[in-house]
């Protein structure tokens, strides 16, 4: 099965910059578990949604600023892309992209 899509979800606060330097640019982890220059995707757009809703490493006010991304993946590098590490029993629904996706 060829996947087209996957999504992440943002803040809007950091939009400028991911549409200066791309997703995975900087050094902003919103979670302590993530890894620099990693972005995390996911199959489905609420399971990004859900990410972003329960993020602690944001401040309060972001959190009704979720902006969810949709990523072409025919723009990816297929080698860059992985089953994300950080979710016990994943079965692929979310994945990790190592390198930086310019939008």
């Amino acid at each position: 099965m060829i996947i087209i899509n996957l999504y992440h979800a943002t803040y809007q606060p950091l939009m400028d910059s991911i549409k200066k330097h791309g997703l995975g640019a900087t050094k902003r982890q919103n979670y302590e578990d993530s890894k620099q220059g990693v972005v995390y995707l996911a199959r489905n757009p609420d399971v990004a949604m859900s990410y972003a809703e329960t993020s602690e490493a944001v401040p309060d006010e972001w959190l009704n600023q979720i902006v969810v991304l949709k990523i072409n993946t025919t723009q990816l590098d297929p080698n860059k892309l992985f089953i994300d590490r950080n979710v016990q029993d994943n079965d692929g629904a979310t994945l990790e992209y190592r390198g930086v996706i310019k939008l």
